[in-house]
């Protein structure tokens, strides 16, 4: 009788699995690069949107997509295109490494908005638009879960 009590029990899956998926970039049938190549789907941006409260303006000085590509975009249900995909890969990339560094995605989410002394006084958030500006921030996240501050 106590087999079928834990024959049950099903561990749930860690949010380390299910956030490309929970953002709609990955699927059982399309890996995260394939995601990008082919331009990500409209609901990307909602859900991201929703996950961040970013503005559309704020998502625009973010990702530098203008906001007129923006709203043609969910307006006509189009995919956004590989160039775009891209920068919105390194939002969800920024979110999910600061989420890990932090243990806690609503404080990730402040730290993003936050002036970071050690990115000589800029947002994280302002440098997800360039991967050079990107590897910086990842290198911090780096450095910062390792204890290495020189």
């Amino acid at each position: 009788m106590a087999t079928s009590q834990f024959q049950s029990f099903k561990p749930k899956r860690g949010h380390k699995e299910n956030f490309w998926i929970s953002l709609g970039i990955e699927d059982a049938k399309t890996a995260r690069t394939d995601a990008v190549h082919q331009g990500f789907e409209p609901q990307v941006y909602r859900n991201i949107i929703e996950r961040t409260k970013l503005s559309q303006h704020e998502f625009h000085n973010v990702t530098l997509i203008p906001v007129s590509t923006i709203k043609r975009r969910l307006k006509n249900d189009e995919r956004f295109n590989t160039q775009e995909s891209d920068a919105i890969y390194r939002l969800a990339m920024l979110i999910k490494l600061a989420t890990e560094l932090f243990n806690d995605e609503q404080r990730a989410l402040e730290w993003m908005r936050e002036s970071v002394y050690g990115l000589g006084g800029k947002r994280p958030l302002d440098m997800v638009s360039t991967t050079v500006d990107f590897e910086i921030v990842k290198d911090l996240i780096g450095r910062v879960e390792h204890g290495v501050f020189a």
